[in-house]
């Protein structure tokens, strides 16, 4: 039974690569160059290869779509690519009022959020000009779009580690 399921599942597969090779596509995997398929006289037995890859001096077959524009290539008949997105943390900044960090999310090249990991946090007075500081450096970032932003005053260090935690997120995530 199960040579039969592994013949069945490699059929499938030389049909589905054989008619990706027709309609000039390329296999999901590069790395396939033909396909092996367990028979019950021999396991390991090439059965079927897949057909060659077309080359581009031949002819198109009629179930091609051609263009005569040469604006057309392989990458414009892929679909495009969705935005990527996600979230990246930037490196922990010390400071000698406590550590800072950043998490930058963001869609496409867009940073969409920047949250504060961690905000000095050496005595009461540095968490109070941290978290007094941290909604202004927020605004500025998303405003800016970038780690060039303005100190705010009395939180100097904080601002400096902010920028510089927030320039490692951005380096990080390819968006600047």
């Amino acid at each position: 039974m199960r040579k039969a399921t592994t013949a069945l599942v490699g059929l499938a597969g030389i049909v589905t690569l054989s008619a990706s090779w027709a309609t000039g596509l390329a296999p999901k995997h590069s790395a396939v160059t033909g396909v092996h398929v367990l028979s019950s006289a021999k396991a390991g037995t090439p059965v079927a290869a897949a057909p060659p890859k077309p080359s581009g001096s031949s002819k198109p077959s009629r179930a091609a779509k051609t263009s005569s524009s040469p604006a057309t290539s392989a990458a414009a008949k892929k679909a495009p690519a969705a935005p990527r997105s996600g979230t990246v943390d930037g490196a922990v900044v010390g400071t000698q009022y406590g550590s800072v960090q950043v998490r930058v999310s963001f869609t496409g090249t867009k940073i969409t959020n920047v949250h504060a990991l961690q905000l000095t946090d050496s005595s009461g007075t540095s968490v109070s000009i941290s978290a007094g500081a941290a909604p202004t450096l927020r605004q500025e970032a998303l405003a800016a779009q970038s780690a060039q932003i303005d100190v705010v005053s009395g939180a100097t260090y904080t601002s400096e580690a902010y920028q510089q935690s927030l320039q490692s997120a951005i380096d990080a995530a390819h968006l600047g």
